[in-house]
């Protein structure tokens, strides 16, 4: 007997598809445009899967949520949504739903979630929902796995690890965390310089609430220490420990310190490989103000081909600046252009230098030899990456940004290729 989905959603033509590509793939399909109409087809069993929008009109799914665990708690429910902030996604984790779908999203994924949900049933567990995300917008999938997983962890009390590069929202990220878990005690936060001056007696100050420990790729031995004692020794009033780090963090900090960390752990993305969301954020910040510029195609185009300095810090400042100037009317590239130099003071040589002597001192420490040469491999890889971005992956167009020929960036990305294949 084949499988068979409810599909609710008020788009009728995306219905439709939807309900074409289930009966491609073998299930059975329901499909209406009504909550009330979903919960007596649940009620009577006669559908194994939910499929559901998250607006239908000017409700939301998700505050019915609670009625489909009532009178199905052992169906699989799959949301689906078009909103590109992080609260559809959190509450859908907290919520114990099976799998969030941001829109728009592969029909073969839709389905391989289907047969998955089939596969790994179990029942629903409903938590109220909260209020406000805090500025966390995205579309992209890296971003929509860090949102799950904080969905995920905010049903948790363990400790959380948030790594991505400076300047990507990881503590932000850990503040949304502490909100979303309903943690009713003091939230403190602390960097390397306050937790070597005030050592374990942070543990008190948080006790009850949460302690979100910043920058763990500087923490010295003496951190290390008492971090890994709190959290192998936990009390009753103990705070949820929270970390930020950058992705090598586990060159910097001890094995067992990191298993501990790491139990949940929550990956925040570089800007350059969250395509559209660069310019999503950019108006997201713009519209923080009661008099926000207007954002045309070609400028958006031209924010999401950006490398940032400095990740979603560096574009926030620039986006908060230019709509503090007072200027009214459509932004233009050119605003946009000279603001991203203004905020670019620092020598980027000055940053390549610092990056290849920590790669210097990593490499050195692991024991590798030929270090010179596979530092040129992964400059060349970072830069013709971003070039190519950049460029729209026009290679012609990605050479002349670096000074190269056509022919000569071709044949040295064939080169990485080939490096690639042999590790």
């Amino acid at each position: 007997m084949a499988h068979r989905v409810l599909i609710l959603e008020d788009d009728e033509s995306l219905r439709l598809v939807i309900a074409k590509a289930l009966s491609r793939a073998g299930f059975e399909v329901r499909a209406t445009a009504s909550v009330d109409a979903a919960l007596e087809r649940l009620a009577r069993r006669e559908v194994d899967v939910l499929l559901a929008d998250v607006l239908l009109g000017r409700e939301s799914f998700l505050d019915r949520l609670s009625e489909v665990t009532r009178v199905r708690p052992d169906i699989p429910v799959i949301i689906m949504s078009a909103q590109t902030t992080a609260r559809t996604a959190i509450e859908a984790g907290k919520a114990g739903v099976f799998e969030y779908l941001p829109k728009p999203f592969d029909l073969n994924e839709m389905v391989a979630v289907i047969k998955r949900s089939l596969e790994d049933l179990g029942p629903v567990i409903p938590v109220s929902p909260s209020q406000g995300f805090g500025g966390l917008v995205g579309r992209s999938p890296a971003m929509q796995e860090a949102f799950r997983a904080l969905g995920r962890l905010a049903r948790t009390s363990s400790p959380v690890l948030f790594t991505g590069p400076d300047g990507s929202g990881r503590a932000h990220s850990a503040r949304v965390l502490v909100a979303e878990s309903g943690i009713a005690g003091p939230v403190i936060e602390a960097g390397p310089a306050r937790m070597r001056r005030e050592g374990p007696a942070l543990l008190e100050t948080a006790a009850g609430g949460a302690l979100i420990l910043r920058r763990a790729e500087h923490w010295d031995d003496e951190i290390q220490d008492w971090v890994i004692e709190a959290l192998e020794t936990p009390r009753g009033d103990s705070p949820r420990i929270l970390a930020t780090g950058t992705p090598d963090i586990g060159r910097h900090v001890r094995p067992a310190l990191l298993s501990h960390l790491a139990i949940g752990r929550v990956q925040l993305p570089p800007l350059r490989e969250r395509g559209e969301d660069r310019a999503l954020l950019f108006a997201h910040f713009l519209a923080e103000h009661a008099s926000p510029r207007e954002m045309h195609d070609q400028l958006r185009a031209f924010i999401n081909t950006q490398v940032w300095p400095g990740e979603v810090l560096g574009l926030k400042r620039v986006a908060l600046h230019l709509s503090m100037q007072g200027a009214r009317g459509p932004l233009s590239i050119e605003e946009v252009e000279a603001a991203i130099h203004e905020f670019s003071s620092r020598d980027p040589g000055a940053d390549l230098s610092e990056a290849a002597a920590r790669f210097f001192g990593a490499a050195l420490a692991l024991g590798e030899s030929g270090i010179g040469e596979k530092a040129q491999i992964a400059v060349d890889r970072g830069l013709f990456s971003a070039a190519l971005e950049s460029s729209n992956g026009v290679r012609q167009d990605a050479a002349k940004l670096l000074g190269l020929n056509r022919n000569t960036l071709t044949r040295r990305l064939s080169a990485l290729s080939a490096d690639s294949d042999e590790t």
